[in-house]
């Protein structure tokens, strides 16, 4: 399973080297692939190294609970905590998000 995390820039280095961190870990990220160069405090979501691009608060809270979700359940049976990790996914179903609505009966190929 491919992961990308949420990381908070520390030092921007150079145009593409970026430091980032979280709890337990320092890096240097490549940030050639992001949309926008990140700013010191700035989350990104980052995979294998690369900055993918920023994300809110908000989303990287989410992102950290499923994280949390996904290791607890490595570790036990409990329901109960995945339903609240992944509840926005749960009160949704059934829902595609905006970005996805708009192309529904759109030939995209």
């Amino acid at each position: 399973m491919c992961i990308a995390v949420p990381m908070r820039v520390l030092e921007v280095r150079s145009d593409s080297d970026v430091v980032v961190t979280r709890p337990g870990r320092t890096e240097i990220a490549n940030a050639s692939f992001a949309d926008e160069m990140p700013a010191v405090g700035d989350l990104v979501l980052v995979f294998r190294g690369t900055i993918l691009r920023t994300v809110s608060q908000d989303e990287a809270l989410k992102i950290e609970s499923a994280l949390c979700c996904v290791e607890e359940a490595m570790r036990t049976d409990e329901a109960e905590s995945a339903d609240a990790a992944f509840a926005d996914i749960i009160e949704n179903t059934g829902k595609l998000p905006p970005h996805l609505q708009k192309l529904v009966g759109q030939k995209t190929m």
